[in-house]
């Protein structure tokens, strides 16, 4: 690409003269995940608001990819991590679907233990974020798992659809708004980053409320995730409500991430906290960082329950495995077919075939204090192997997950794997955020 074709397009744009654009995303663990092209290799990135960049930080099971003008830098996120090392690197061609950048320029993060795939489940190569935002209007429709990308905004809106208009103020590259919470019975406002890569309904930071007590009464210590700089731990509890606009969101479990680990976020003036997806994904959404402003409606999911994971583990993807799988071509042949017979009767094939297929391995990662799974003795580095009778290599992530948020008292049979010896445990969900 010649450097005046560089210069004559600044960001992302809708190719081929459309006004505009429409694509589809996975909704795995509470993420947007969207398929993107980089330097001509297909890669999957986390849609990510929160972030004023583009990062690349795994290229473990896809082709080596070209980079241009590599220069050595240091970069800091969420965790209690120091700075880690990176390269930035610009004149790259990035296409998602007919939303296009010749010239775009991103972070190389090629340091393994911020790899979130082991968290998720897929392949999960980089995060993108501002950039993806910045000069069109872009709707999130998390009931059909769509994005539509439009410069007109009126494209994106039906003609009837009745949205309520809300200011957002952009802090470098960041989504802001003001919200109104109630903390017990006391409420109050909160400035938040609206952040898509953020999978609870939200985060509030009690050191910017030094004179209210933020914390419910009814709370457990958890872990809340990955960040660039290592795992984050904080509180989990129960809100009366929180109110975006004129919706108000009932009973939402949100979180309260320790000093150690948001220390970074903390030095933005005013910031209170985060509202993450497991809010967004109950609004209709249009984002117009031109006018700063989004544009929201309820959608079917807004009265649907937060639910949070009872019993008390977090598995994670540690990888595949090759698993050996017999099966009888003649029995795919019609009734009709020669078979043969041994002297007892019993029929013998001679078209026996072995499929190999590559099957996910899954670990116990952490186990929470005094939580069901602590009862029963499971422990960080157990392998599991079936929930419910299912086995866990048939099985994704998300839907073992899913399982460990159903209804408090609902039992869940588990086979583990410690030293090599397998065992099993029943574990019994308790709601200790009712």
């Amino acid at each position: 690409v010649s450097q005046s074709r560089y210069k004559a397009q600044q960001g992302f744009t809708i190719q081929n003269d459309r006004q505009k654009t429409t694509l589809d995303f996975k909704w795995i663990n509470n993420l947007i995940i969207i398929p993107v092209e980089m330097n001509g290799v297909k890669l999957n990135f986390v849609l990510d608001s929160g972030v004023d960049g583009t990062v690349l930080f795994s290229l473990e099971d896809a082709e080596n990819i070209e980079f241009k003008e590599l220069a050595k830098i240091k970069i800091r996120g969420i965790g209690n991590k120091e700075a880690i090392d990176a390269f930035w690197s610009k004149h790259n061609e990035m296409r998602i679907g007919d939303y296009v950048d010749l010239n775009h320029s991103i972070y190389l993060v090629l340091d393994q233990e911020i790899n979130i795939s082991t968290s998720i489940g897929v392949p999960i190569h980089g995060i993108i974020g501002y950039d993806f935002f910045k000069n069109y209007s872009v709707r999130i429709n998390y009931v059909k798992q769509t994005i539509s990308i439009a410069k007109d905004i009126q494209k994106l809106r039906r003609r009837k659809e009745q949205f309520q208009e809300i200011p957002i103020s952009l802090i470098q590259n960041k989504p802001y708004m003001n919200i109104q919470v109630q903390f017990g019975n006391t409420k109050t406002s909160a400035f938040q980053l609206l952040d898509t890569g953020n999978t609870d309904p939200a985060w509030f930071f009690q050191e910017s409320y030094p004179d209210k007590n933020c914390l419910p009464e009814q709370h457990i210590v958890d872990y809340l995730g990955k960040g660039m700089s290592g795992d984050i731990y904080g509180k989990r509890g129960r809100l009366q409500a929180l109110t975006i606009g004129d919706f108000e969101v009932k009973r939402p479990i949100v979180s309260f991430p320790d000093s150690t680990y948001v220390r970074l976020l903390l030095g933005i003036e005013k910031r209170n906290g985060s509202i993450g997806n497991e809010v967004l994904k109950r609004f209709h959404m249009i984002w117009d960082y031109p006018n700063q402003r989004v544009l929201m409606r309820p959608n079917s999911l807004f009265a649907t329950p937060f639910q949070y994971n009872m019993s008390g583990i977090e598995i994670q993807h540690q990888g595949m495995q090759w698993i050996a799988e017999e099966y009888d071509e003649d029995l795919k042949k019609s009734i009709n077919s020669q078979n043969q017979f041994n002297n007892s009767g019993q029929r013998v094939s001679t078209n026996i075939k072995v499929n190999f297929e590559l099957k996910p391995i899954y670990y116990v990662m952490s186990v929470r204090k005094d939580s069901p799974a602590a009862q029963q003795g499971i422990k960080s580095g157990d392998r599991l192997l079936k929930v419910e009778g299912k086995e866990c290599q048939n099985m994704t992530l998300d839907q073992i997950n899913s399982l460990f948020k159903m209804q408090d008292g609902k039992s869940i049979d588990l086979e583990l794997e410690r030293s090599g010896k397998p065992y099993r445990v029943t574990l019994v969900l308790k709601d200790l955020l009712p």
